[in-house]
């Protein structure tokens, strides 16, 4: 079951280079600050249906991860403006509350008009 699903619609000049670092800072190119502009990845928005959770999955187009720490104000966040920080480390414990981590083979990329869901654990 999909809990949450968005299309990109823009990618900022500076946000290839967190890729680099294995974080994308997703928001909605309606409620983002104009001072993130450059280093998020924009989508059109989606509504959250259910909460996200340890051991969901994250998927980017084809590629799929595992949700593995979801920090306090992730849901809140994306209710309210679409915005989350994908870290690609694994971790177990959300380093900031508007943290989501997950763990993978492939390193994070993601390219105008890919489809970003997050699914329920199976």
């Amino acid at each position: 079951m999909k809990k949450y699903e968005v299309t990109v619609t823009a990618i900022g000049e500076m946000a290839k280079k967190f890729f680099s670092q294995n974080i994308i800072v997703l928001f909605t190119k309606k409620h983002m600050p104009l001072e993130m502009k450059d280093i998020s990845v924009m989508h059109n928005g989606g509504e959250l249906l259910e909460d996200i959770k340890t051991g969901d999955k994250l998927c980017l187009a084809d590629r799929i991860y595992t949700i593995t720490a979801v920090g306090g104000n992730v849901n809140n966040n994306l209710k309210l403006m679409g915005h989350v920080c994908l870290k690609f480390d694994g971790k177990s414990t959300p380093e900031m509350p508007g943290d989501i981590h997950v763990k993978g083979i492939e390193a994070p990329t993601i390219e105008l008009g890919e489809i970003i869901t997050i699914e329920i654990a199976q």
